[in-house]
């Protein structure tokens, strides 16, 4: 248990020096976990965020934003010497959000992480982070991760990913996603990962150009959706399916549901679908 959140620039530095480790053919992810005992969201940040996704500020958290408050003890995590992977260049895959109710901005919580499953799949080795907020003992808050180590994987099998909603999602909304949205989204997160920030440190990671947060496209889509769910969203669940390179113009598709609504981002010149999930 650590008695504060991390610091940014340590982490950032031992993230860049995770770049030797040699996982192997056939890494294991170790059970791990951290954790700190008092946090509450910092109103000026929470701000920032909140411009940032396209939130209107309240009373409480944005659901995906706990998530970001616990990035650095994620990061902090994965950095320690147990844990076989390098970090840089991971890439998250789903998540799913699970919240009793809305955390109050005027609340302190107690906050843990620790790896869950892995597998291997075509793209590489999966494994989960698990987040959870709680009050007096109580979890309040879970978000289970999906995050990707990229690596040959089994030539069958290997699972799959939760399906997009269907296609034909009814109504529509457009955005322009401008080229310095994740360098906008790394300053409010504190997620400084060379794949979100410049074509060029992007592509020394394997990528053709820079590409936005999941975790930002996902908050700008819950942003859009709430007011069309009409109360606060308890899940929120999602599967990444292709990355959006920046800059970018795409579309928010929905429909709705007994429980809630089913959504999509698709990139508006093709079918191409970046991401699919529910929110209820």
């Amino acid at each position: 248990m650590l008695e504060q959140i991390p610091s940014a620039l340590p982490l950032l530095l031992k993230a860049a020096g995770t770049g030797r480790r040699k996982p192997g053919r056939e890494p294991q992810i170790p059970a791990l976990s951290t954790g700190i005992a008092s946090l509450r969201a910092d109103a000026a940040k929470l701000a920032a965020y909140c411009q940032v996704c396209g939130f209107e500020p309240g009373e409480t958290l944005p659901i995906t934003y706990p998530a970001v408050l616990a990035n650095p003890l994620a990061m902090h995590l994965m950095s320690q010497p147990e844990f076989p992977l390098p970090m840089l260049g991971i890439v998250h895959v789903r998540n799913l959000i699970e919240q009793k109710r809305a955390l109050r901005i005027d609340e302190t919580y107690a906050v843990s992480v620790r790896t869950g499953g892995s597998r291997r799949v075509k793209a590489g080795l999966e494994f989960e982070l698990v987040i959870e907020f709680s009050l007096e003992g109580e979890v309040l808050y879970t978000c289970t991760m999906g995050v990707l180590h990229r690596m040959p994987g089994p030539k069958q099998g290997g699972g799959s990913r939760p399906a997009a909603p269907p296609a034909q999602l009814a109504e529509y909304l457009a955005l322009d996603i401008p080229e310095n949205q994740g360098r906008r989204y790394a300053a409010v997160s504190g997620d400084y990962n060379p794949i979100h920030l410049y074509t060029p440190t992007a592509k020394l990671l394997g990528f053709k150009r820079h590409i936005a947060h999941g975790m930002w496209s996902l908050a700008r889509c819950a942003a859009l959706l709430q007011a069309e769910l009409g109360r606060e969203p308890t899940v929120l669940d999602v599967s990444f399916k292709q990355p959006v390179f920046l800059p970018a113009k795409v579309a928010v598709k929905y429909q709705r549901n007994a429980a809630g609504l089913d959504f999509a981002l698709l990139a508006r010149s093709s079918d191409k679908v970046h991401l699919g999930g529910s929110l209820r």
